[in-house]
């Protein structure tokens, strides 16, 4: 482990001691880019705290004063995503704490394992305890890993399909009609949604367990099923001009689609209905139409 991920991992430990002098805490990790050995000079500490039960907003703030911390910010339970969340600072160092119960977990690997379920957060989270570093109730979390190995083939189709979609119907005609207003931060926006769409396609084909888009150059040095230099060409296509850019990112899509065609021939029916409505241009209207 490099400099900056290894003294923010040991921070972290000893952060951990202090939480685990509560008895309902079961597990504590640290994740993000720590875990995953990427830290820089940005990076803050992720630490993950799984309880026996629902954590009280006493206990959570319990360890910011004697970790030598300062209360930032604390988040009410958010029922969606199952998670407490809350803000410190440690020399002004912020310190991201995410806490979960162990069932609320458990549920989660349930949902995304067996019933497919693409929600975003519950991939990210899967993602980190993927990649975590046990720090406290080191079997659970072992445990956990062990079960996040093998990637279903049910949650690799579901990915794909909801993505090959979404905001992707139409896009071709929606960049023709923003370029020719010169509507070019909406240009820009809707690159980024393109882009968002084929990574995460790309994550399903590639089994992996979606992280989220940070750290990008990484997540696509681990995916062997990726159009041909896939990096290299989204920097292009913000560096081009807005129609050139266009150009590189249509062909990233219908490469993407191509690829999920030979990866998951279930779908080859699906996936060229996809492909039409990317390219579906609507037919534009210069005078009023005749009844």
């Amino acid at each position: 482990m490099h400099y900056a991920s290894q003294w923010r991992c040991d921070i972290a430990r000893r952060i951990a001691l202090i939480i685990a002098r509560n008895p309902a805490v079961s597990a504590i990790m640290v994740s993000g880019s720590t875990s995953r050995d990427r830290a820089d000079s940005f990076s803050d500490i992720e630490i993950g705290v799984f309880w026996s039960r629902p954590p009280r907003a006493e206990e959570r703030m319990a360890p910011i004063e004697p970790a030598g911390g300062i209360f930032w910010e604390l988040d009410p339970y958010d029922p969606e995503d199952e998670v407490w969340m809350e803000e410190w600072g440690l020399n002004e160092l912020k310190i991201d704490m995410r806490n979960m119960t162990v069932e609320g977990l458990e549920c989660q690997l349930q949902a995304v394992l067996v019933e497919h379920d693409t929600t975003p957060f519950r991939q990210y989270t899967l993602s980190a305890v993927q990649y975590g570093i046990p720090l406290h109730g080191h079997e659970i979390i072992r445990g956990w890993q062990e079960r996040l190995v093998a990637y279903p083939v049910g949650l690799q189709e579901a990915m794909v399909r909801r993505y090959i979609a979404g905001d992707l119907r139409e896009w071709c005609w929606w960049i023709d009609q923003l370029l020719s207003r010169g509507d070019t931060p909406l240009v820009y926006q809707s690159f980024n949604g393109a882009i968002f769409s084929v990574i995460s396609i790309l994550m399903g084909l590639n089994k992996i367990y979606h992280p989220g888009y940070k750290w990008l150059k990484y997540s696509l040095a681990e995916m062997p099923i990726q159009p041909e230099n896939l990096g290299e060409r989204i920097q292009q296509a913000y560096q081009l001009a807005p129609h050139q850019g266009f150009a590189t990112i249509q062909s990233l899509v219908l490469e993407s689609y191509e690829l999920a065609v030979q990866a998951l021939p279930q779908l080859a029916e699906e996936i060229p209905h996809a492909r039409t409505r990317f390219l579906h241009r609507r037919k534009r209207f210069e005078h009023e139409p005749s009844h």
